[in-house]
This record gives structure tokens, sequence and C-alpha cells, in this order.
């Protein structure tokens, strides 16, 4: 019978026994991708314009275009600016700098360890740009951790389609009861659980941890 429910619904702590794949979103579960924060940074000048950028950056369609494998950086941010300049040059440096914004989150990497060490098979489902997604893979020794890894760009398949889920059980020959899933989004861990995974939402700091050490967050 399918299991509906998380993980840690169930267990007060890891189940080692009851996982043997443990697979891993990238964005807020390994390294961070804080809109707000880059914005900060990146154009701190321009407060007052920080939301109209998160619109037209990070919530616009070409973001998901971008992250789905149908327009790569270079197209994203041209569309992004449009027929309106007013705007272009701090689209061109957010485009151009987010990535090199991303830092690791000890908490990801702690988990990313324990699973290791723990003999378990570790795996990346991710959506991320192929321009961007490279980079962070080429930069972070970690990923050489992983037994496989699925980008959303490479597939022109998205969280949370099914679909994109049952390539990596199948490229891999998971069993999905075993498989778990550590995301932040509740959609994607939402798909997990239907495809028959187990699903693990990181939705705030120290739960992980404490999940799996049986320490308090």
């Amino acid at each position: 019978m399918m299991q509906m429910t998380m993980i840690d619904d169930r267990f007060p702590r890891m189940p080692w026994d009851e996982i043997d794949n443990v697979v891993f979103d990238v964005g807020n579960v390994l390294l961070s991708f804080q809109p707000a924060e880059i914005l900060r940074e990146l154009v701190p000048e321009v407060p007052q314009l920080h939301p109209l950028l998160t619109a037209k950056i990070f919530h616009s369609p070409y973001w998901v275009m971008m992250d789905h494998g149908l327009m790569n950086l270079a197209e994203a941010t041209e569309a992004m600016i449009g027929p309106d300049k007013a705007l272009e040059e701090p689209i061109r440096r957010v485009m151009g700098g987010w990535v090199e914004m991303k830092h690791v989150l000890p908490e990801g990497l702690e988990a990313l360890e324990m699973c290791r060490a723990h003999g378990k098979r570790t795996y990346v489902l991710s959506n991320y740009g192929d321009d961007a997604f490279r980079i962070v893979d080429e930069k972070y020794d970690f990923f050489r951790l992983f037994d496989g890894k699925i980008i959303s760009s490479r597939v022109k398949l998205i969280k949370p389609d099914r679909a994109i889920y049952d390539l990596l059980t199948d490229t891999f020959r998971l069993e999905r009861s075993r498989t778990l899933f550590l995301d932040d989004a509740p959609a994607n861990i939402e798909t997990a659980l239907h495809v028959g995974w187990q699903g693990f939402c990181v939705n705030r700091p120290g739960k992980l941890h404490a999940f799996l050490t049986g320490e308090n967050a």
C-alpha cells in the first residue's frame, strides 16, 4: 500500500534500516537560494526596485523555462529585459551574478555525509538551468559524492511533474518504497509520495539535523 504521509510523521528519527536511497534537491537543501539576499547583495543601491526585480527575474516564466531547458541563461536574460530597457542593467547584473551568491548549507552537507556514512546511495533531483548547474557542479566537491544526478534542464522535465521522478527511479533502478526525497517545496514532496517514495520537507532550519541525529532542533 502506498505510504502518503511524510517519513517524519511516522518516525521520531531517521529509520536508517528502512531506506536504501536518499535523493537530494539542491536549492535550499544543499545550496542557499534566497532571492531577497541576492538582490540586497547585487543591487543594494535600488531597494525600491527589489519587488519589481523579483517579479521580473525569479518569478518570471522565463526562469521556469530556463529550469525546463527551454531557454539558456543568455536567452532568459534577454527575455526578462524585453523592450523596456529601464531595468536592463540590474537584470544583467543579477543574472550574471546570482549563481556565485550560492553558499553551502551546513545542515544539508551534514545530511549527505551522514547518508554516505550509513552506506546509503545518494542522488540529486533538482530543477536547475544547465548553465548554472554546470558552475556549481564544478565548484563544490561534494557533488562527487552522489551516485547519480537528474537535472531538469538536461532532461526537459521539471518537478513536480511525476515523469522526472519516474525517470530517476527507472534510470538508477531504485526501489520506490526505500527511497527518501529531501526537498524544501511541499508540492515536490507531494509528488514524491504519489510515486511511492518516502518524503521529508526541509522547510525550517534545524529540522533535518534533528531528524537524522535524534537531537532537538
